[in-house]
C-alpha cells in the first residue's frame, strides 16, 4: 500500500449549520486545538518531506468545520507554499451570515490569497434547504455568495444533494443557479458516513433516477453509482493500492502527537489503517456476506464498503479505531 500523502486536520471551528448529512456530525460544535499548534506540526512535516526528498508526497493543513477563522488567509497561503493544489478551492457552507459588503470583502480576501473556486452546497429550495441546514436564512446567504463570487471573478461550483424528498425541487434550483451565471453545477447522492447513515430512507433508487428530468440527470455523474444489486451481481470491485493518511488534532491526542517524531506519527497512522483493514474481510467477502441483490438504491463503491464494514464489525463484536471517521486519525484508501 503506497502512502501518497498526509492531511493534517484540526476541527477547531464550529460550523454555523448542522446539516442532516454532515459526515463530521458537527452539530455547531468543535473539538480541535489552537491553530498555531497544528501549523507547528505541519511545518515539522514540511522539513521531514524535504529531508526525505518526497517531492510528490501530498501535505496539507485543513481547518474544519467551516472557513470562518482569523487564520484563514494564512492557511491558504501555507497550503499554496506546500504545492497543495487544494489551496485554490474553498468549501464555504457554514460560515457566519454577513451582509453583502462584508461578504464581498471576505470573498475578495480569499481570492487575493489564491482561491479560484468556491463550492456552495444546496439541499433544495429555500424552505427545505434552511430546514436541512438547520439555519434560517442559509439559502438566501448562499445565493448572495454566488452573486458576489461571480461579480468578482471567482468560479462558483454549486453542488446539490438529491434525495427522495427534495427531488422535485432540483430542476427549479438548477434553473435559478444558471440564471445567476453558474456554469458548473454538480448533483450527487449523499455519502454513507457520518449523519448520512441516518438518511437511507431518502436515498434514490435506480428507478427513481430514471424518472428525473433529463436536465437534472445530466448534472449527475451516474457512472460513479450503481444499485447495490448491480454491484453485487457484477462483482467487479476496484481494490485500493494507495492511501492518504489523516492526522486529526484533538484535545485528547495532542499531547501524544506533539511528543512524537514525524516517523513515529507516520508509523502510528499506518498501524491504525492496517489494523482496521486487516480485521475486516475485503470488499468481495463483504459483498458475499451482506450484499443485497434486491436493493435498488444507488451507491458508490465506497458507500457500500463503509456500510458493509460497519455491519461486519458489529456482527463480529470487533473493537476497532474507525479510520474512516474523519473526526479521528485515520486514512482514505484510493
Amino acid at each position: 500500500m503506497k502512502n501518497i500523502g498526509l492531511g493534517i486536520i484540526n476541527h477547531n471551528v464550529p460550523c454555523s449549520c448542522a446539516c442532516k448529512h454532515c459526515f463530521f456530525r458537527s452539530c455547531k460544535t468543535s473539538y480541535g486545538v489552537p491553530y498555531d499548534v497544528g501549523e507547528k506540526i505541519l511545518l515539522k512535516f514540511e522539513k521531514w518531506r524535504e529531508d526525505k526528498q518526497l517531492t510528490n508526497f501530498i501535505l496539507n493543513y485543513e481547518i474544519s468545520h467551516c472557513a470562518d477563522y482569523p487564520e484563514l488567509i494564512r492557511k491558504i497561503e501555507l497550503n499554496k507554499r506546500l504545492n497543495f493544489l487544494g489551496y485554490q478551492f474553498l468549501q464555504i457552507n457554514g460560515i457566519r451570515l454577513r451582509d453583502t459588503e462584508c461578504l464581498c470583502d471576505y470573498l475578495q480576501s480569499v481570492k487575493k490569497a489564491g482561491v479560484t473556486t468556491v463550492d456552495t452546497t444546496f439541499y433544495g429550495l429555500e424552505e427545505y434547504h434552511d430546514r436541512f441546514a438547520a439555519r434560517r436564512g442559509d439559502f438566501e446567504f448562499l445565493i448572495n455568495i454566488v452573486k458576489c463570487g461571480i461579480s468578482i471573478g471567482l468560479d462558483l461550483l454549486p453542488t446539490i444533494i438529491i434525495l427522495e424528498d427534495n427531488k422535485e425541487q432540483i430542476s427549479a434550483l438548477i434553473d435559478l443557479l444558471i440564471s445567476l451565471g453558474c456554469e458548473k453545477i454538480h448533483c450527487f447522492f449523499h455519502d454513507y458516513r457520518g449523519n448520512g447513515e441516518t438518511l437511507e430512507n431518502l436515498r434514490l433508487t435506480k428507478n427513481t433516477f430514471d424518472t428525473l428530468p433529463e436536465k437534472v440527470r445530466n448534472y449527475i455523474n451516474i457512472h460513479n453509482y450503481k444499485a447495490e444489486a448491480e454491484w453485487v451481481t457484477d462483482n467487479a470491485f476496484s481494490i485500493s493500492t494507495s492511501r492518504l493518511l489523516t492526522l486529526a488534532l484533538r484535545p485528547d491526542n495532542i499531547e501524544m502527537i506533539e511528543s512524537m517524531t514525524c516517523n513515529e506519527i507516520m508509523e502510528y497512522l499506518i498501524d491504525l489503517d492496517e489494523t482496521y483493514y486487516n480485521a475486516i474481510t475485503d470488499i468481495y467477502g463483504l459483498s458475499k456476506l451482506y450484499g443485497d441483490k434486491n436493493n435498488d438504491k444507488l451507491y458508490r463503491q465506497r458507500d457500500l464498503q463503509w456500510k458493509w464494514s460497519k455491519q461486519y464489525i458489529q456482527d463480529n463484536y470487533l473493537s476497532l479505531h474507525d479510520v474512516t471517521d474523519e473526526r479521528n486519525c485515520g486514512s482514505i484508501r484510493k
